[in-house]
């Protein structure tokens, strides 16, 4: 797996939380018969590695173990603290933060993944770089606060150059270069972008000691993407964390088995359904392809799909839980910040896109399971729903409250993420094997931390970037460009921020893509006349899509370790099973009616549509019929694709002539009608 990645190998380290979460699941089912027992020994061997390849850091006994387990404590207490008890300045409490970060980052994180041990004296040199310039900001608050921008004093130069050095480190060690390397060569265009013609984004020329004194304020380092992460993201990836330790992970995955097991293609359809429930608290690609994949692709293999193939579903499965509601990716919590808008509004706009995406994962398995007639798993081995239920019904209910929190009462993204927090601490002692003791609460809120260490450190990284946008006027001269090639047609405009959304997405993180994307690309939409909220939300998409996108797609080669196939065949398949992400995204800034902006009955209709488009595509895509043992023709086939469009944009004359588009599909292949109706042709049931 290649290093610049978004970071299996150097410290992902919210994976091992939700890893070890299922393993007992994993274990038991083996134990049930669902493989045996050598199968089992070797998938518990495959979780364990990549748990490590995930933590990807230090273990510690003893005192080193308790002082890490201290200083997380802490950084949970003092968020807690400052978002609902206390009053203290932002800057001050995004300084105290990254203070408690870059501690942890640099005890847990290594130099490198081969060089693991105690600290060395390289790891106290980034560390204490890292926490001088936090410790000098919060000492000369009152005088930044009058001067940043204005006055830069040398002390303030110095201490900015060893807090980019020590988070680019940070950065390196959780993602791999790419991000670092990005963001250097933002600073470098700073520095020397004067020297570049005017027509060619050069700039009128700054210092250096402006630029660098400029990253340590709030308009940079400690700007809009770290207050994201301190006061929002923090809460959610703490409210996943707490609920996977909870069992949510096992009560999801048994219930996605329990209700589509048996129906044919039913190990595929247990990943869909099960990471788009995982994906509710996750919201990341990368630790549910984690979670899922060990459980799904090796069952997915047993019972007739092809192994590229099952890799392909979870990793398009996977990647859905970034845009599933309400827990999506940490973009989304930054978009609702850059968009100054609720929460609540962002997920209610991803709501229709987000089912669009797993219906048509579905419909795609559904498709190819009738084509290859594989069946599902036999009754006998899977637990019946209600009797799933009855065992963890309880843990739907901090879900429900953070859904009502958010969407009805309106309450503040802090208050909800605390309350749901404790709403899950009282739950677990619904049943004995959920509880959340002392000891386990202790954990969680370890682990918890620890796994905000890697995406805090890219959102301050960040900083450095939208620093540099800001500073040189970067994003304006990015968008005049844009629309001076596009000739000023929104489609030309949507196809180049796309293709670098999925540029950026080959090598960075989810979360990065999507700021630097935004950063440049959302100026134009804007412009031409696309809302905000649709605007952020296609580059948003893009942003995720990534993961699933060749030639480096994240989420492919996480599954891909499980299935032991080629990345470049896996990802060419996944990119087909998603094929609505890509297309949607075009439709819903045109059509903004996907994303709930209309009255009820307009929003029903094109929602119905969509489905109609969605399941006619993938007809198209995989090449066979929902009923009947239809082989379609290559006409068949692009009618089908083409009426998707037709269903899918918002337009009475279109939907009727897509559906023209697929009653003449059925009928130009001749063993269309005959076969459907013909006895003896019967496909295995259905759901």
């Amino acid at each position: 797996m290649p290093s610049d990645g978004p970071g299996l190998s150097q410290g992902h380290q919210g994976l091992s939380v939700g890893v070890r979460a299922v393993r007992t699941s994993v274990l038991v089912q083996v134990r049930e018969g669902l493989r045996t027992k050598q199968e089992g020994d070797e998938m518990a061997g495959e979780i364990h590695v990549l748990d490590d390849d995930a933590r990807g850091g230090r273990t510690y006994g003893g005192l080193a173990s308790k002082i890490i387990t201290f200083l997380a404590i802490l950084y949970v207490l003092l968020e807690v603290a400052a978002l609902q008890f206390v009053v203290i300045d932002l800057w001050i409490f995004m300084a105290l933060v990254l203070i408690l970060v870059i501690i942890l980052g640099f005890t847990t994180i290594p130099f490198s993944p081969k060089v693991k041990g105690r600290m060395r004296k390289l790891d106290w040199f980034f560390l204490l770089i890292g926490v001088a310039p936090c410790v000098y900001i919060i000492l000369e608050m009152d005088r930044l606060q009058w001067t940043y921008g204005s006055t830069v004093l040398p002390l303030d130069v110095f201490f900015s150059v060893l807090l980019i050095i020590s988070l680019l480190e940070l950065v390196r060690r959780s993602f791999g270069w790419a991000m670092p390397v990005t963001a250097l060569v933002f600073l470098a265009y700073a520095f020397f972008g004067h020297l570049l013609p005017a027509d060619y984004f050069g700039h009128t020329g700054l210092k250096a000691t402006n630029v660098i004194g400029f990253m340590l304020g709030p308009m940079a380092i400690f700007g809009t993407v770290m207050s994201a992460m301190v006061q929002i993201i923090f809460l959610f990836m703490m409210f996943s964390t707490f609920l996977q330790m909870s069992g949510a992970g096992d009560f999801f995955a048994q219930l996605a088995s329990s209700v589509a097991g048996r129906y044919r293609g039913g190990p595929a359809k247990v990943s869909v359904f099960s990471s788009s429930l995982f994906g509710t608290i996750s919201g990341s690609s990368v630790a549910n392809v984690a979670v899922d994949g060990g459980i799904t692709i090796p069952l997915m293999v047993k019972t007739g799909f092809k192994p590229a193939f099952a890799a392909a579903v979870e990793a398009t499965a996977s990647t859905g839980g970034q845009i599933m509601p309400p827990v999506m990716g940490a973009g989304a919590f930054i978009m609702a910040e850059l968009l100054g808008i609720p929460y609540a509004e962002v997920i209610i706009a991803a709501a229709i896109p987000a089912i669009l995406y797993y219906l048509g994962l579905y419909c795609m398995v559904d498709l190819y399971a009738v084509r290859e007639n594989l069946h599902g798993l036999p009754r006998e081995q899977l637990e019946r729903p209600l009797r799933v239920l009855k065992e963890g019904w309880h843990l739907l209910i901090p879900v429900i409250i953070l859904l009502y929190q958010l969407t009805v009462i309106g309450s503040s993204i802090s208050r909800a993420g605390l309350l749901s927090i404790a709403s899950i601490i009282i739950v677990s002692w619904f049943r004995k094997k959920t509880r959340l003791g002392l000891f386990r609460l202790i954990e969680a809120m370890k682990e918890g931390a620890l796994s905000t260490v890697g995406i805090a450190s890219i959102c301050a990284c960040a900083g450095i970037i939208i620093g540099v946008v800001s500073i040189t006027g970067l994003g304006v001269k990015f968008g005049s460009a844009v629309l001076m090639l596009s000739g000023g047609k929104l489609f030309f405009v949507l196809l180049f921020t796309a293709v670098i959304c999925l540029i950026l997405g080959m090598g960075l993180p989810t979360t990065a893509s999507y700021i630097i994307a935004a950063s440049v690309g959302v100026p134009p939409m804007i412009r031409l006349g696309v809302s905000p909220i649709a605007a952020h939300l296609f580059v948003f998409y893009f942003a995720c899509i990534s993961a699933i996108t060749p030639p480096v797609c994240a989420a492919v080669y996480t599954a891909c370790g499980f299935s032991g196939t080629d990345v470049m065949k896996t990802g060419r398949i996944a990119t087909l099973l998603g094929i609505s992400a890509y297309i949607a995204p075009f439709i819903f800034v045109y059509h903004p009616v996907l994303l709930m902006k209309g009255n009820f009955f307009d929003i029903l209709y094109q929602f119905l549509m969509a489905c109609l488009g969605i399941a006619a595509v993938s007809m198209g895509v995989i090449g066979s019929s929902y009923f009947g043992k239809v082989r379609w023709n290559w006409v068949s086939r692009v009618l089908f694709f083409g009426s998707f469009f037709g269903f899918i944009i918002p337009s009475r004359v279109l939907d009727i002539w897509a559906a023209v588009a697929v009653i003449v599909g059925i009928l130009v292949t001749p063993q269309a009608w005959r076969s459907i109706l013909r006895p003896g042709t019967s496909t295995p049931p259905s759901i």
